[in-house]
């Protein structure tokens, strides 16, 4: 008695020991000091204004100078924040699937009669000091199967959002990569007139000794200062662009990002409906959306599950003593063994139901979202067809018929101007013409490859062949991460 008595002690410390146990409550400052983000490069703020020193990731020497938009658009897909965070969301999703394709854990209890004398008593087996019971429980039949494919469509609904982040990504590159060169041009192309004002101005100074005046020259100067006005401004979009193109690349506002002297780009597609029948098949979010209706219909399936028992199987030991029974004589002391089955009463049948039609709302709310997604695409697609079409169509006039024969009306006027067969006005007109033209011609282009951008973003796919650009990887099988921690290697400049 003295060593089994010993043990069912020891048993029943222990497991007070493990209940009773808790970690002392701490305080909220301490709570969120392990909370917030520390940077591992500094020592964390001893006070409460102090600031963490950020300093800006370096520009690698491969992005410097003039590049194509190619080459920023592989570093965004590997660099961009956002697009890495969708990546992990889809790796955190999929240690998701095996959590709810097994069984709950077993449960194991000791229940301690430390008291003979109240203690149960069996004339045949004795005293019982202790019971030890070990439970599993198990789910009515597929319903583990249906978490793990309810499961695996959340896995394809962040597969579509991970999708869906490399687009934006690319379709942000693009449209900076667009205002960039549009503000490069816009400067090489100011900086240009003001030489040929320059020269308009001492043609002006030369002809004040044959009967030119000095209202010329101080015309000359006032547009040549306009023109250093508007330089400034041009600089400052080349600034703001540059900026915007480095977030998405992760690197510094300050990095010397450039584009191409010359852009690349695509005529506006003809067939809507082709765009339209590519959307449905390729644009992620609304594989996304199909992906939800059908972890929705699993929902579904599970709700109904509700309506049968869970059924638990069990094991108990009960040990038996001689010593301390009512009945010493005829007690045998012999353990007992015992198995159960238990399951719970579905008996509630309002709330099951209840559960059936909150799952099938939300399958229909999703589908209705689905065809929302479809005709916003739809719109967006007709919306930017029309802008690219719009926009090449003011392309090719400016550039085929217009600005060449303005820039002979210049020709023109200034050699009329330096015969002194017409006056100082109508040359200056004839400059501020083309200068126009040419800056107009410049946002053209700009504006067209950014429609042409989001025309490429609501589709889900690449519809211009020859701009050599890398597309984003579609659901399926997840790419291994880069070495220095983006989800994508890559990829080797395109000959």
């Amino acid at each position: 008695m003295i060593r089994r008595w010993s043990l069912s002690a020891r048993a029943s410390l222990l497991l007070g020991a493990i209940g009773c146990a808790h970690t002392p409550p701490r305080s909220h400052d301490d709570l969120v000091e392990r909370t917030v983000y520390q940077h591992t490069a500094t020592t964390p703020p001893s006070r409460p204004m102090d600031v963490v020193t950020f300093t800006a990731p370096p520009t690698p020497p491969g992005l410097d100078g003039p590049q194509p938009v190619s080459v920023y658009i592989r570093r965004a897909l590997a660099e961009n924040r956002t697009v890495q965070a969708a990546y992990h969301n889809v790796k955190s999703l999929k240690y998701r699937i095996p959590q709810v394709t097994v069984l709950d854990d077993p449960v194991a209890s000791n229940t301690i009669f430390p008291i003979p004398s109240v203690a149960p008593q069996y004339s045949l087996m004795g005293y019982n000091p202790y019971n030890l019971t070990l439970a599993q429980q198990f789910p009515w039949y597929g319903t583990l199967r249906l978490r793990g494919e309810a499961a695996t469509e959340d896995v394809k609904v962040a597969l579509a959002e991970l999708a869906a982040a490399q687009l934006d990504a690319v379709a942000v590159v693009k449209r900076s990569y667009y205002d960039l060169y549009t503000g490069q041009r816009t400067v090489e192309i100011l900086n240009e007139n003001r030489k040929i004002l320059e020269d308009f101005r001492s043609i002006a100074k030369s002809r004040l000794t044959t009967g030119g005046t000095q209202q010329d020259v101080i015309r000359s100067e006032i547009l040549i200062s306009q023109l250093d006005r508007e330089s400034a401004n041009a600089e400052q979009a080349v600034a703001s662009a540059r900026a915007a193109l480095s977030r998405q690349l992760h690197v510094s506002p300050e990095s010397d990002l450039r584009t191409l002297p010359e852009l690349s780009l695509g005529a506006a597609p003809a067939e809507v409906e082709r765009l339209d029948a590519m959307a449905i098949a390729a644009r992620p979010e609304l594989r996304g959306r199909l992906a939800a209706i059908a972890r929705d219909e699993k929902g579904v399936e599970l709700a109904q599950k509700r309506f049968y028992p869970n059924v638990t199987l069990g094991l108990t030991y009960m040990d038996m003593e001689k010593t301390n029974a009512a009945t010493p004589k005829t007690a045998s002391g012999f353990p007992n063994v015992g198995l159960f089955v238990g399951f719970n009463l579905p008996v509630y049948r309002d709330k099951y139901r209840a559960g059936v039609c909150e799952a099938k709302e939300r399958a229909l709310a999703d589908s209705k979202l689905y065809e929302a997604q479809r005709d916003e695409t739809f719109a967006e697609i007709k919306d930017f067809s029309t802008q690219a079409k719009a926009q090449q169509k003011n392309l090719d006039l400016l550039r085929g018929s217009i600005l060449p024969r303005t820039r002979d009306t210049l020709e023109l006027a200034r050699s009329d101007y330096a015969k002194s067969n017409s006056d100082y006005a109508t040359v200056l007109s004839a400059a501020r013409e083309v200068l126009q033209l040419q800056l107009q011609i410049t946002q053209v282009e700009g504006e067209l490859g950014k429609a042409l951008a989001s025309l490429e973003r609501a589709v889900g796919v690449q519809i211009n062949g020859p701009d050599a650009t890398p597309e984003p990887s579609p659901p399926g099988p997840l790419p291994p991460p880069s070495p220095d921690g983006g989800p994508f290697k890559p990829t080797a400049d395109p000959k």
